[in-house]
């Protein structure tokens, strides 16, 4: 690789460069032509933390990010979404994502094929796709007016050519640098060496049975102990033994088990109070007889979780948990099941919470890879409340601790996303890419989806690439086909749709599992059956690290 890239410096060097644009906090603009430094193996453009100070917004677009209409080519974003240089698109202008799941997007235009790498201030970046009179350009906004300046603004290009000068080149130039940058990143096949919890559930379907939920959409939106909801109980903690006998029965002696809306009050019921498990369930009673039944079993079994979201129905409420936006207010963007979400302070989660909740849970018995919802599908929570700040890096580096204190108490770790801030630590991603394959629209330039995630990371997370694909042997066959290209861990949900409206991300209540009858049970363990039977023929392709075909 890094001969390759220092042939093509060395005939190149001289012309790279960027147009930057500077909007200052004062309200002054000011545009230059600034051309890329020539390192070894890549170029580079690096503004020190000292010039950063005063800027509200920083534009840089590179002479090479530049394509017409017909061009053969390509621009790629950091949720794999591909962008087409196609003839007879309107004049437009799209953002993509501000808050980048991996640090990375690809350029492939007649002026060459380059990895974009953000070193630095990546959760301050937005990137957009201009097309005007048949032109297409990918440029990057720096979005810093509420961001004190810590460390230099580095953004690298690392051009490839030959086979390397593909989205797949792209995703192995990153999985290479990232691997380098974090000594903690190992293989699986390694990894289950030691770690038979692991093992057990990477060769195992995992099966995911919400039991107890509030109605969505909630129609109590500032919820108190008088106003609150009651809970939808729908499979209780003896229900699930029967799911364990019914799977057994159809020869699936193999699966993990992941208990979701166990918790006080159901699914997200009064975070951050998680204990007693919810009564109509069955209680603390049962749920232990359950998890040491499942376990008798031969089945491993764990707890969804949540540390990062606070509801105010709850014993647990405080104010002063809340992280806080600049402007003092507490951070809130969302309303569920309990009403208005408010999300913790990550530090305060940790030192006040997960340690605590991670040690009831190990003593109930939970062993397996335990489930802490959302850290991986969003960026870290930044906080400016003076008690306890935390800035971008500070709060990735408690997201971290945050799982692995799950990981080291329950068995190892798994999150809803493939945000690669906390990739050190995790085991399983339930699904890796929120933009999959019912998201792509001509209109906002995404033309097709490819897996520049699971290039990088197949072979150290095992995952389920989209939401789309959980209970896949339900769907059309195009779904199941996905499961070998995105080396897919088969992934099944019981009342995966359990909103009341149509925004159930999942799927929908006809490719639903169900065990409210005997039939439904039976129905939905066939189902099973087929994720367990394709681990036994294809579960190998989840160890793989992608490699160029020939």
């Amino acid at each position: 690789m890094a001969v390759i890239c220092c042939a093509l410096l060395a005939s190149s060097c001289s012309t790279p460069s960027l147009r930057v644009r500077t909007v200052y906090s004062d309200g002054r603009v000011s545009e230059e032509i600034v051309p890329l430094r020539c390192c070894r193996s890549h170029l580079e453009y690096r503004l020190s933390s000292s010039g950063l100070a005063g800027i509200d917004t920083l534009t840089v677009v590179p002479d090479f990010a530049r394509a017409v209409e017909g061009d053969e080519g390509f621009f790629m974003n950091s949720q794999g979404h591909i962008t087409y240089f196609l003839p007879g698109r309107r004049d437009t202008t799209v953002w993509l994502y501000q808050r980048h799941p991996i640090a990375l997007e690809g350029i492939k235009t007649p002026s060459g094929c380059y990895a974009a790498v953000f070193q630095s201030y990546r959760w301050n970046l937005r990137s957009r796709i201009d097309v005007r009179g048949g032109e297409y350009v990918q440029s990057f906004d720096y979005i810093l007016r509420d961001t004190a300046p810590s460390e230099d603004l580095v953004l690298q290009y690392w051009p490839l050519k030959g086979a390397d000068a593909s989205y797949s080149g792209i995703a192995r130039l990153y999985r290479r640098l990232f691997v380098e940058n974090n000594p903690e990143m190992v293989p699986l096949r390694e990894r289950v060496k030691s770690r038979p919890l692991l093992k057990y559930a990477l060769e195992s379907p995992e099966i995911r049975i919400r039991q107890a939920w509030k109605p969505l959409p909630t129609p109590v939106p500032h919820q108190t102990r008088e106003n609150e909801p009651p809970v939808r109980v729908k499979v209780t903690f003896n229900r699930v033994c029967d799911i364990v006998d019914a799977l057994a029965e159809a020869g699936v002696d193999s699966a993990q088990l992941t208990l979701v809306g166990w918790n006080l009050k159901g699914h997200d019921g009064r975070y951050p109070t998680v204990f007693p498990p919810e009564p109509g369930l069955g209680g603390e009673a049962d749920l232990k007889h359950l998890i040491s039944y499942a376990q008798g079993k031969g089945f491993q079994i764990v707890p969804h979780i949540c540390t990062g979201d606070a509801y105010k129905v709850s014993e647990d409420w405080d104010p002063a948990d809340i992280a806080k936006l600049p402007s003092g207010e507490l951070d809130s963007s969302y309303v569920y099941g309990s009403g208005r979400m408010f999300k913790i302070c990550p530090e305060v989660s940790y030192r006040k919470y997960v340690q605590k909740i991670n040690d009831s849970l190990r003593v109930y018995g939970f062993r397996g890879i335990e489930y802490n919802d959302v850290y991986s599908i969003v960026a870290p929570v930044t906080c400016c409340d003076p008690a306890h700040p935390l800035d971008f890096a500070a709060a990735a580096r408690y997201d971290r601790l945050i799982l692995k204190d799950g990981s080291d108490k329950i068995g190892g770790i798994g999150s809803e996303g493939g945000y690669d801030h906390v990739a050190p630590v995790l085991d399983f991603c339930l699904y890796a890419s929120v933009g999959g394959l019912t998201k792509l629209a001509f209109d906002k330039l995404r033309d097709a989806h490819v897996p520049v995630w699971h290039i990088i990371y197949n072979g150290y997370i095992y995952s389920c690439p989209f939401s789309e694909v959980v209970n896949y042997s339900t769907k059309v066959p195009d779904i199941s086909m996905k499961m070998q290209e995105y080396g897919c861990h088969p992934t099944f949900y019981f009342h995966a749709a359990h909103r009341d409206d149509a925004k159930n991300w999942i799927g929908n209540h006809q490719t639903d599992l169900y065990c409210g009858t005997q039939e439904e049970l039976e129905q939905s363990v066939k189902a099973i059956r087929q994720g367990y039977d394709y681990l036994r023929e294809y579960g190998y392709i989840q160890y793989l690290l992608p490699q160029n075909k020939g």
